[in-house]
């Protein structure tokens, strides 16, 4: 399993995480789920064997600029950073702002001549074409073309100014608006997902991409429909996520997905949840950053239907006729942490489930206030 530790970087103190198929992150607003979001990301490429061959070949190095596309400015001679990829038995890490990474893979191909691979980094854009002018042996290049193949991609929370930059875009570029590159990078993606996509049913409405200057339709019933900045905004952050997950699972490895509840009904957030689990196939990982407990409830339903069909044939027929099979999560695919005082507590049970006791907190904090309203209320009702 991959291992992710984080010290002295902005918010994130003391992070000792291990990356699963399917994590999630809950915890209060400033408690570093978005600079873990972004920090997940920059480190899934920088983990990916290309990268990692063309920053060494050329002797790039990219993390301080990847850091500022994100708008963060935490790295100090104080952080450490250190990422470990099992799968493609990658190691980095990050240590007096300096990015050190050790990959054998990397090191064979270094061991050629040098002048050769920068002139056919050089020349060629695609990572096949290189890797086939590379002239490397058939084991290698089985697993460089693995690799090459995927990366990560970040859906951030401000995803529903997506309808915004809709029609504006052009106009805001040349106005200069400093908009962050991340969210520009996003809305390039979205364009990308729906011109592929076309069309997506979710949350009981359909969505058209009409290919004129209103081409984000969003449709109530067969006739009606209202483009995606007039649309509520539970629609215009849902829209963005739903188009994007479903590319971004067929294109690349990870997928970093923050606040998927955002501006959603509990039944909708419900809906969603399932949807993403849905998209992720054996190939993606997933990361989910959330402030619902909403969210958590659905992921325990999920488990705990994947356990519940393991019991029999028939638990397992059972359990098919109210959640489907491709929303069930296998608990060894799955890792959840809660984020408080700049450290990682690990909240998965022993039972492969989310402790009931993190979900319940909220909700007794809720009850515990009315108790005590309570109290008040037939102390002073009583004395009047």
């Amino acid at each position: 399993m991959d291992r992710l530790i984080v010290k002295n970087f902005g918010p994130l103190k003391d992070i000792d995480i291990e990356l699963n198929k399917i994590n999630l992150f809950i915890g209060e607003n400033g408690s570093g789920k978005s600079v873990l979001a972004k920090l997940i990301t920059i480190i899934s490429d920088i983990g990916d064997v290309y990268r990692s061959l063309y920053d060494g070949i050329l002797g790039i190095n990219n993390f301080k600029k990847d850091l500022e596309k994100y708008g963060i400015q935490f790295l100090t001679n104080d952080s450490y950073i250190h990422f470990y990829n099992e799968s493609e038995n990658t190691s980095f890490y990050v240590k007096n702002n300096i990015l050190i990474s050790n990959n054998d893979l990397v090191d064979n191909i270094l061991n050629t001549d040098e002048e050769k691979i920068k002139q056919i980094f050089n020349t060629f854009d695609d990572p096949l074409e290189i890797i086939q002018k590379l002239g490397l042996d058939e084991n290698m290049e089985s697993m460089l073309t693995k690799f090459t193949l995927l990366s990560s991609k970040y859906i951030p929370a401000e995803r529903n100014l997506i309808s915004l930059f809709n029609k504006s875009i052009t106009t805001l570029l040349v106005a200069e608006v400093p908009l962050p590159k991340f969210l520009l990078q996003f809305s390039s993606e979205f364009e990308k997902a729906s011109n592929e996509l076309k069309e997506l049913e979710f949350l009981g409405i359909k969505y058209i991409n009409s290919d004129g200057l209103d081409r984000h339709k969003v449709y109530f019933n067969d006739e009606e429909y209202l483009s995606l900045e007039h649309s509520s905004s539970g629609i215009q952050s849902a829209l963005p996520l739903y188009l994007t997950v479903k590319y971004f699972a067929q294109k690349y490895r990870g997928i970093i997905i923050e606040e998927p509840e955002q501006n959603l009904f509990p039944k909708a957030q419900s809906e969603t949840i399932r949807y993403i689990i849905e998209q992720v196939s054996d190939r993606n990982n997933l990361f989910m950053m959330t402030h619902s407990p909403y969210v958590l409830s659905v992921l325990n339903i999920l488990i705990f239907a994947h356990k519940v069909a393991q019991v029999s044939e028939d638990a397992k027929r059972k359990v098919e006729e109210f959640i489907k099979e491709e929303h069930w999560i296998n608990p060894h695919d799955f890792s959840a942490y809660y984020l408080e005082n700049g450290i990682a507590k690990d909240i998965k049970s022993s039972r492969g489930l989310i402790s009931d006791n993190e979900i319940d907190d909220i909700s007794e904090d809720i009850a515990g206030e009315f108790d005590e309203l309570m109290e008040i209320y037939r102390e002073f009702k009583d004395a009047k």
